[in-house]
């Protein structure tokens, strides 16, 4: 029941997209351009079936973050996007840049990422580099579509320290070996 739209208004080709976890919306970026569009679809009665524009929800122009192990620079073109399987975090690769949050070997370019479909602790990060390594990053969270329950039966805010107490020494970055490598001790 899908159907083709043509949007004079945006200047090039869709590069990447990708859809709520709910399917409600769609993120989507264009060649050329730093920001993400979503579109909502409703399944409200009387109201029409698709979205009748789209919506800058983000803008990723590049930008300097001072840090006291030195600048990282982010933003720039959307190569691609990931979206956690809970709705809640979402991975942009950015085309050309070496610097960033998630950084591989020197040398390296990230090529594909993807979250796990069933990550219990939050979100995991799959990234494939373009030196073969896989890294996984895991963003370590209480989601906030659980609701949690104080004494009174109301809904509470997590605090740091009630964090389950897995959470406490687990690191923020893995790296496995590289793919080939994995490959290869599969077929023996």
């Amino acid at each position: 029941m899908w159907t083709c739209e043509r949007w004079p208004c945006i200047k090039g080709r869709c590069q990447s997209g990708c859809w709520s976890p709910d399917g409600s919306r769609l993120l989507f970026t264009v060649q050329g351009e730093t920001v993400i569009y979503a579109l909502t679809f409703t399944n409200t009665p009387g109201t029409s079936k698709g979205p009748h524009a789209a919506v800058v929800v983000a803008d990723l122009s590049e930008t300097t973050f001072n840090t006291p192990d030195g600048d990282i620079v982010v933003g720039g073109e959307i190569q691609s996007l990931a979206w956690d399987p809970r709705g809640e975090r979402l991975a942009v690769l950015l085309k050309g840049i070496t610097s960033g949050f998630v950084q591989g070997e020197p040398g390296a370019e990230p090529r594909l990422m993807q979250f796990h479909p069933n990550f219990r602790h939050g979100a995991l990060l799959t990234v494939c580099w373009s030196s073969g390594r896989i890294t996984h990053v895991p963003f370590y969270f209480l989601s906030a579509s659980i609701p949690r329950l104080g004494p009174s039966g109301s809904p509470t805010l997590p605090h740091v320290q009630e964090r389950p107490a897995d959470f406490a020494n687990q690191s923020l970055f893995t790296e496995s070996t590289p793919w080939r490598a994995l490959c290869s001790e599969r077929k023996k």
